[in-house]
């Protein structure tokens, strides 16, 4: 790990604007947060509103903790979707959210921190190559279960970006060999919209006459066959998409985050069963070290990498 020391006791304020929370928060260089706060993200307000939102709660935060005689020098932010100068691409669950300037909306609420802006599920792959399950692995998968589905790859120990950012985008996978009435060209994620938690809920409401979130699903299968085949079908989804992806990376971890991770880590039985049958060397299955947080922790690994030339950890092999 490498800080400069007059770094040493700085923290980062850190903000994760997810699909269905926003979470804000102080950070030091050892990976621990405080002032911990929560909020709804009300997708169906807009992107405008949401984003205002996030920098309110955000804001919040600042102040209790300058108050407080906290020396915060950087701002991280995690959010979905590919953040570019002057608008956001691959971000369908915000309506309006493509459209926004953000990098120049922080930077105009927050003039005197250093600013970084990073896609949630790689900077939740970061925060578990620096502090969790990731630490030492060469070749890894972070597997983003919630809202959004997708994944962060980690080649020769370090994250992959890809071309275009996008690498790990695993929502516009098609599930069923053949081509969807729906695909990226039209602005749809098939796998996401299938398996995510929006996908979820509405195909709840369809079988079960009501929506309800994966937590929810599961907690009701074991009373009712309907719900129980529903979740069965959801996590063979999910499943065969861990099957192909280990199948064409070929890690030594798939290390499992995002908001279905509090359903309980049962479920990922079934996805361990099948990664095991289907890959020819596979991989260890195992729930990430900060769970549902991951891209809370991801956004204070982006403020560590870019303000306190924080690099990822070594260790030799991974310790199965």
């Amino acid at each position: 790990m490498i800080i400069p020391t007059d770094a040493v006791g700085c923290t980062a304020l850190v903000l994760d604007i997810g699909g269905t929370k926003l979470a804000a928060a102080v950070g030091d260089t050892n990976g621990e947060l405080r002032r911990v706060c929560f909020a709804p993200t009300s997708a169906s307000d807009g992107g405008v509103r949401v984003l205002e939102r996030a920098i309110a709660l955000a804001q919040e935060v600042l102040v209790q903790e300058r108050e407080a005689g906290g020396d915060v020098v950087a701002l991280g932010v995690s959010t979905m979707g590919l953040t570019r100068t002057d608008h956001v691409e691959l971000a369908p669950n915000v309506p309006g959210w493509s459209g926004l300037s953000i990098p120049a909306t922080l930077a105009e609420a927050f003039t005197d921190l250093v600013v970084t802006v990073g896609n949630d599920v790689k900077a939740a792959t970061l925060a578990e190559l620096f502090w969790g399950a990731l630490v030492g692995v060469e070749q890894g998968i972070y597997l983003n279960l919630g809202t959004g589905v997708a994944a962060g790859l980690v080649v020769g120990g370090q994250l992959v970006d890809g071309a275009h950012g996008a690498a790990g985008e695993i929502g516009y996978c098609l599930l069923r060999g053949a081509d969807e009435p729906l695909m990226a060209a039209d602005g749809a994620a098939p796998a996401e919209e299938a398996l995510g938690g929006r996908g979820v809920e509405s195909r709840a409401r369809s079988v079960l006459g009501r929506p309800m979130n994966v937590a929810e699903l599961m907690d009701l299968a074991p009373r009712d066959e309907r719900a129980r085949q529903l979740a069965d079908e959801i996590w063979d989804g999910i499943a065969a998409l861990t099957a192909n992806l280990a199948i064409i990376c070929d890690p030594e971890v798939i290390v499992v985050g995002g908001g279905y991770v509090r359903s309980g880590d049962a479920s990922l039985e079934r996805v361990t069963k099948i990664v095991n049958r289907a890959t020819p060397f596979p991989p260890v299955v195992t729930v990430g070290h900060f769970r549902a947080d991951a891209s809370l922790y991801g956004a204070l690994a982006l403020a560590q990498r870019e303000s306190f030339d924080r690099v990822v950890p070594r260790r030799e092999g991974y310790e199965r």
